[in-house]
């Protein structure tokens, strides 16, 4: 392994660290910052502190907790005692590009200058900025349907523009991209955040994406080692298991990771909380469960630093996840990731208030505490965190440019253009075959919820504004109402939205009989096979894997993999337009099914 000391100029204060004392009310005098040496001349707990990354989107300074969009007084002590190596942000964080930009300006002046801010900025199902003010894309399954020849230069344009903007709001960390091969069509936490089931086309877009991100000085992190992309369970909700055999998880799971970590020299891997009995089969401490990958020093050492030959910063999923946090305490989580061989703890506890830093002053004091016992081996450690001020020094961000060329980068036509290219490239033709929209049809949509039937709505009539365009949505849905519109319209477009994003009011379908259940699925297919004669239109608009469902009930399935009903100033989303145009008759779906689709799940 390549371990190198790393000099390093960012500033800490000069306030006394007296958090392990419990005492966080803030200093008398003015936070003088100083240079920082390199990890031999820290501190344990300086080390340990720098080995977390605080999760900061809510606080509570006495009147009930509020999103944090500037920092209250108590946030930024607690923040300068700890001195972690850096924050997420969340959607809850982000209001505006103004208001973005002041946020991590002032992260920056308590903590030091090259700290890491980092966000979810994957574009279709997990955008963290402000749709209406930011560029967003569609995300990756999306990508993986435009046509061969040019996706690869897509994803790499994707991860530049993804690093233009980000850099200009502050941010120097994506969490992208997700190499999971998605193989398990019941994949409830992956699905479209996936390149698609072929672990080829995983290792080659996530590559180019990498590259065009951390080329322009934002880095990346491949997620989620060792491969999130067959499981059935949520690892947020509880913790998976992946049953291949050690041969299958080398060519499947873990081909994307060997490729792009030869090719691409991601800065960050993100472990998984899945467990993965082929690739470490022990168990934790005291119960019959395999022990989770982000713990497993067979998977962090093993294979991926020494058989793979990392020498990037390693990260954990977040360790408040039910994954993890249902079976151990934080402090618990944490030491046992360290001993795995983990560089950053990330979201090691929910900071919403004073009360958790002193939490988290009590977990590094536990953590210091174990290294001068040796549970944990402080020359790893010291290793670690130079890993970690290395990452901080590559991509530190330069000094900003001037408000007026920091907007202009933000959503600027270069990069809607790239967003509304992939919307179109990417919408496929399923099945069957698609009759375009009269010039004075009448079009009735039922969608999964409101904000996408009026997104839908105002693009077809953007595309045409001579339809007559009737809409109900399955969150007050009237099954009455629903038959009275289908008896006047000449096409109905059905959107389904898998995972379903709302449920079918129990008082308004209690007259369509024969159903299994009142879910949004048994809602659609039921309508649909009771519609008049007239175009049917299924729209897929997450994730394709239903599809087969409703081939027999439509004249033509499209899968669009962005369900996003929101655009840049109000605009329905990119994945909207395009789906006017192509149902119009303006544009062809020359998009190609990034995974294979099966009627298993019918």
């Amino acid at each position: 392994m390549r371990e190198t000391a790393i000099t390093v100029p960012p500033m800490v204060p000069l306030w006394p660290v007296r958090s392990y004392l419990g005492i966080l009310d803030p200093p008398d005098t003015e936070i003088i910052p100083k240079p920082m040496t390199n990890a031999k001349d820290l501190t344990l707990e300086q080390c340990i502190g720098l080995k977390l990354m605080l999760d900061i989107r809510a606080f509570d300074s006495g009147n009930g907790p509020v999103p944090v969009q500037q920092l209250p007084p108590q946030l930024k002590h607690g923040l300068v005692e700890i001195s972690p190596c850096g924050v997420i942000l969340f959607r809850e964080n982000l209001a505006s590009i103004a208001q973005c930009q002041q946020l991590t300006a002032e992260i920056r002046e308590c903590l030091p200058a090259n700290t890491l801010i980092a966000i979810d900025q994957e574009g279709g199902r997990v955008t963290r900025l402000p749709r209406q003010v930011s560029t967003s894309f569609s995300g990756n399954m999306a990508l993986a349907a435009c046509p061969a020849g040019e996706n690869e230069l897509l994803a790499r344009e994707v991860g530049a523009a993804q690093a233009a903007e980000l850099k200009a709001l502050g941010i120097n960390i994506n969490f992208v991209p997700s190499l999971d091969v998605n193989s398990d069509p019941a994949n409830p936490v992956i699905g479209v955040r996936s390149f698609g089931d072929d672990p080829a086309a995983v290792a080659s877009l996530g590559s180019e994406l990498l590259s065009g991100l951390q080329e322009g000085g934002v880095a990346g992190a491949l997620k989620h080692f060792p491969g999130h992309g067959d499981t059935s369970q949520d690892s947020h909700i509880d913790l998976p298991c992946v049953g291949r055999s050690r041969d299958e998880a080398f060519a499947v799971d873990l081909a994307p990771f060997s490729r792009v970590i030869a090719q691409a020299n991601p800065a960050m891997v993100m472990t998984a909380h899945i467990q993965y009995p082929a690739l470490d089969d022990s168990c934790i401490a005291g119960t019959d469960v395999a022990v989770p990958a982000t713990l497993s020093r067979a998977m962090m050492i093993g294979l991926l630093r020494e058989q793979m030959d990392f020498d990037g910063v390693i990260i954990t999923d977040a360790l408040d996840m039910k994954a993890i946090s249902a079976r151990m305490t934080p402090t618990e989580a944490v030491l046992r990731c360290f001993a795995a061989g983990v560089d950053i703890a990330l979201m090691p506890l929910l900071i919403r208030s004073s009360a958790s830093f002193n939490q988290l002053q009590q977990l590094v004091s536990t953590a210091v505490e174990a290294i001068h016992s040796g549970e944990l081996d402080e020359r790893e450690v010291r290793a670690s965190v130079t890993r970690i001020l290395a990452l901080q020094q590559k991509f530190a961000p330069q000094q900003p440019g001037s408000e007026a060329i920091n907007n202009a980068v933000i959503a600027c036509p270069q990069h809607l253009a790239l967003e509304k290219r992939i919307a179109e490239a990417s919408l496929t033709l399923v099945s069957g075959q698609l009759t375009p929209l009269g010039k004075t049809a009448r079009i009735h949509l039922l969608m999964p919820g409101e904000e996408a039937a009026l997104a839908l709505r105002s693009a077809l009539l953007q595309v045409n504004a001579s339809l007559t365009v009737s809409w109900q949505s399955l969150e007050n849905f009237n099954a009455a109402q629903e038959r009275d519109w289908l008896a006047n319209a000449e096409a109905y477009l059905v959107g389904v939205s898998e995972p379903a994003i709302s449920a079918v009011a129990l008082g308004g379908a209690e007259d369509l009989t024969d159903l299994p259940d009142h879910s949004p699925a048994s809602v659609q297919k039921a309508l649909l096979l009771q519609a008049p004669a007239m175009q049917r239109v299924v729209i897929m608009l997450n994730s394709p894997y239903r599809a087969p469902e409703y081939e027999p009930l439509t004249d033509a399935v499209l899968a669009s993999y962005d369900g996003a009903p929101a655009g840049v100033a109000g605009a329905p989303g990119p994945a909207y337009m395009a789906l006017a145009k192509v149902l119009c008759g303006q544009l062809e779906a020359e998009g190609k099914l990034p995974v294979t689709l099966s009627t298993k799940l019918a």
